[in-house]
């Protein structure tokens, strides 16, 4: 089962997975946790695309998933993806999906990441391009960079989380600039001021 938390975009047909507000508190916590993580990225300007989803009408969708393992999140990441593909009410360029998977935090980062890698494959080709997806994961960790390094933060969010936007509103992106700017934005920062507003 899916919780949608968005505000008003009932016709798209991601509203199938809409449950009441009577949710469990954990839904309600991973959806507030997320918002106010997507808060912050668009504070401190992470992602050049995020204060545009925040301040257009409806244009963020949290979408919650009891999956706890690599095939759930999977088929969720899938629905997920299908269904902003066949939207027709949405802004490309600030519409953006945040499927976010509490329980699946259980689960080691190679195994969340070996998941994106898989979508990454298996989702773009599977609506003719029209998706992108990026993950999060609260332990991410590139490689080859130091663990004390402010860049990881660039990929870590609450909860294991699967972000999906619509290609053509990248289409101006730049995204050599977008990571550039990333991190020399951690670096100033520094990973002990990175990790206390993480932790908030």
């Amino acid at each position: 089962p899916l919780l949608l938390a968005a505000g008003s975009r009932h016709r798209s047909s991601i509203a199938r997975h809409a449950v009441d507000n009577a949710a469990g508190t954990w839904r309600r916590d991973a959806v507030s946790a997320t918002a106010a993580w997507a808060l912050w990225i668009a504070e401190v300007n992470l992602c050049p695309f995020a204060r545009k989803s925040l301040e257009t009408s409806d244009a963020i969708s949290y979408v919650v998933t009891e999956a706890d393992n690599q095939k759930a999140f999977y088929a969720a990441a899938v629905d997920c993806a299908r269904d902003l593909a066949a939207a027709s009410d949405v802004d490309p360029t600030a519409a953006i999906v945040f499927l976010v998977a509490p329980f699946y935090e259980a689960r080691d980062f190679p195994a969340f990441l070996r998941s994106v890698e898989a979508l990454e494959d298996d989702v773009l080709p599977l609506e003719n391009d029209a998706v992108q997806i990026a993950g999060f994961h609260p332990a991410w960790a590139f490689g080859g960079v130091p663990d004390d390094d402010p860049l990881h933060f660039e990929k870590r969010a609450p909860h294991p989380t699967v972000s999906l936007v619509l290609v053509d509103g990248l289409e101006h992106a730049n995204s050599a600039k977008i990571a550039a700017d990333n991190e020399r934005i951690l670096s100033q920062m520094g990973v002990d001021a990175a990790a206390r507003a993480f932790a908030g």
